[in-house]
């Protein structure tokens, strides 16, 4: 067997200029990172919090706010290490946990803008029924299946790509996406 195709960490081509201006780049990105957190978590918290605020479209925006924390909580902390250091590198299961979370994130906020505008039809085209439609369970079931589905879906190629050899451990990018196997 080969040692060449054991490698288990990859390099990142993707950035340009970084070490000239690392310190800017991290300040900048760590404000935005603090940023979305703060913002979206006090946006979730206060519809937690506020009873009136516990109807359905609310919900979904809490829903897409966590998404976004979630998201921006597997990205950014590689970013603002990858600021600082050196070489920018990453392990290829930190690497394929970056893919699972950026795919299936970004697949369940379609699911969850779809039952958004589900929820505007239903609130529009049949506003005597809407109480009786969009009850608590179907938006917990809405949003169980807009979470599970994409989490799924991107699970199966994942964990299929964890067994495969990596030909080159170069990725042209800043993070890792599907473009690891091109």
């Amino acid at each position: 067997m080969d040692d060449k195709f054991n490698v288990t960490y990859i390099s990142f081509n993707g950035y340009v200029e970084v070490q000239r201006y690392r310190y800017l780049y991290f300040f900048i990105m760590l404000t935005v990172y603090f940023l979305i957190i703060c913002c979206n978590s006090t946006i979730v918290y206060l519809i937690w919090k506020q009873k009136n605020l516990h109807e359905p479209m609310y919900i979904f925006i809490a829903a897409l706010l966590t998404n976004s924390v979630v998201l921006s909580s597997a990205v950014y902390p590689k970013f603002l290490i990858d600021f600082l250091s050196e070489r920018q590198i990453i392990s290829y299961s930190a690497c394929l946990f970056q893919f699972f979370i950026f795919y299936s994130i970004g697949s369940s906020e379609f699911l969850l803008l779809s039952a958004m505008a589900y929820d505007r039809y239903v609130s529009i085209c049949k506003p005597l029924q809407y109480p009786t439609i969009m009850r608590k369970n179907t938006v917990c079931t809405l949003l169980f299946f807009a979470w599970l589905v994409p989490a799924c879906h991107i699970a199966i190629p994942a964990i299929l790509s964890a067994k495969n050899r990596l030909c080159h451990f170069t990725l042209k990018a800043i993070f890792c996406i599907n473009t690891i196997y091109i």
